[in-house]
């Protein structure tokens, strides 16, 4: 795996600590190709990404893909944008070629703490778990648990 800068490496092996619980449990699963974590909850997979920010720092984005193929109107794009004006952390994200809607949060690396992150975790995770059935309800598409069972 290759890292941009130096806080970027030290950022990743920090989270690998934290999480060696969980991986050594098989709980939480570690990217062999990027600086990634995966980190199943409830009905979301939140993955942990480290990028590096700028030559000596590292942003932790804490994020979750919510639905895929949803459609994509004016009606769903002003219903995410209200949620994110009243959000206290982390913000919806839309890909509008495919409909696939994401909730991301980041933390600046070199700062972060165990229970900064574990927050994060949660709020991300139960952004999607609380958003994915009311957005495929109204807009339609599938959530990221229903396509990695196929159900």
């Amino acid at each position: 795996m290759e890292f941009k800068n130096e806080m970027q490496k030290n950022v990743h092996t920090m989270l690998g600590n934290w999480f060696a619980p969980g991986l050594q449990a098989g709980a939480i699963h570690k990217s062999d190709d990027r600086p990634a974590f995966f980190v199943p909850q409830g009905s979301a997979v939140v993955v942990v990404q480290v990028g590096a920010l700028g030559n000596d720092e590292a942003s932790i984005t804490v994020g979750a893909q919510v639905v895929t193929g949803a459609n994509v109107t004016s009606e769903l794009m002003a219903f995410l944008l209200a949620h994110n004006y009243g959000s206290l952390f982390g913000a919806f994200g839309v890909n509008p070629e495919n409909g696939t809607i994401t909730y991301d949060h980041s933390i600046v690396g070199s700062t972060c703490d165990k229970k900064e992150l574990d927050a994060s975790v949660m709020f991300v995770a139960q952004t999607a778990d609380r958003y994915d059935d009311a957005i495929i309800e109204k807009f339609g598409g599938k959530s990221a648990l229903s396509l990695a069972t196929g159900k």
